[in-house]
């Protein structure tokens, strides 16, 4: 009877002592004050981004922001699916010193590039820069494979078509996402098609120095294939490394920015060390909002 009696009592100590703390921890008698946290989604194609995600210093001139979406998808895939392995491919089986020796040659081609449109620049230093280089790693440099002129202090000095519309003032226009080739606008995407005819028209000249005939076509492929994969074995991006939901504002803005700035230095001529180029007023043109007339 005893032994009932005192478990009894110790039942009704254990009862109010947890009504005394559920009854004195404010944690548990607090009602809920209704905050929420934001929360940020990465932007979705044609789906307007929250108010709450301030992105307004990422956005420039992309009124073609839905279709640019999808097809920076698709390069990402191709990417991953297809160009880096091939390009782990290229890097395991070419030694080191042959892929320099290869990177090498496509930029002394490129000089040709450099020379033409540093001429319609009616820009004479990079023009005279372009020719000594290729004529110096054409002849000291074996055909290109090694970069003497760069030992010699005759540092490259690229520019292409794009450059050139530039400097002729064409605006840059709309940002546009290129199938495979990535970032670009309308002028650069109309300075890549003059880049290509030149490169082509050049390719054939060399196959007419070297008498070749036949088989071109094949030759021509695969000349250009090493050249894709030498490229790209030369550039460390790769999609989604940043981990960001918004990489492809960022990629954007960074890309428009660097153009901006490209052309500033082309307008300027070449920049003395140590003397910056940057513009102080960062006055990108907004998303649906086309660039204001200087």
């Amino acid at each position: 009877m005893m032994k009932r009696l005192l478990n009894f009592f110790l039942l009704c100590l254990l009862l109010q002592g947890c009504a005394t703390i559920s009854k004195n921890n404010p944690e548990l008698t607090l009602k809920p004050q209704g905050f929420i946290a934001p929360v940020s989604h990465a932007p979705i194609a044609g789906r307007k981004k929250s108010k709450d995600a301030n992105l307004d210093f990422l956005e420039v001139y992309d009124p073609w922001d839905a279709m640019n979406r999808n097809i920076y998808s698709f390069n990402a895939q191709f990417d991953r699916v297809i160009y880096i392995p091939s390009v782990d491919v290229y890097t395991s089986v070419i030694p080191s010193p042959v892929r320099k020796g290869v990177t090498n040659a496509v930029n002394n081609l490129n000089e040709l590039k450099s020379f033409a449109n540093s001429i319609l620049q009616f820009n004479g230093h990079k023009t005279a820069r372009a020719f000594s280089r290729f004529i110096i790693n054409t002849s000291v440099g074996v055909f290109g494979l090694f970069d003497v002129a760069s030992l010699w202090d005759l540092k490259k000095l690229e520019t292409g078509f794009a450059d050139t519309l530039g400097v002729w003032g064409v605006p840059p226009g709309p940002y546009l996402v290129i199938p495979i080739v990535g970032p670009s606008n309308v002028r650069d995407a109309g300075g890549s098609l003059g880049d290509f005819a030149l490169l082509y028209y050049q390719m054939n000249f060399v196959y007419d120095l070297a008498g070749v005939e036949k088989g071109r076509t094949a030759i021509g492929i695969g000349e250009s294939t090493v050249r894709g994969l030498d490229l790209r074995a030369n550039i460390p991006f790769r999609y989604y490394q940043t981990g960001s939901p918004f990489e492809y504002d960022l990629v954007r803005f960074l890309y428009t920015k660097k153009r901006e700035l490209d052309m500033e230095r082309e307008e300027l001529g070449n920049t003395p060390p140590g003397k910056p180029y940057l513009k102080k007023d960062f006055d990108v043109p907004r998303r649906n909002q086309a660039p204001a007339k200087k």
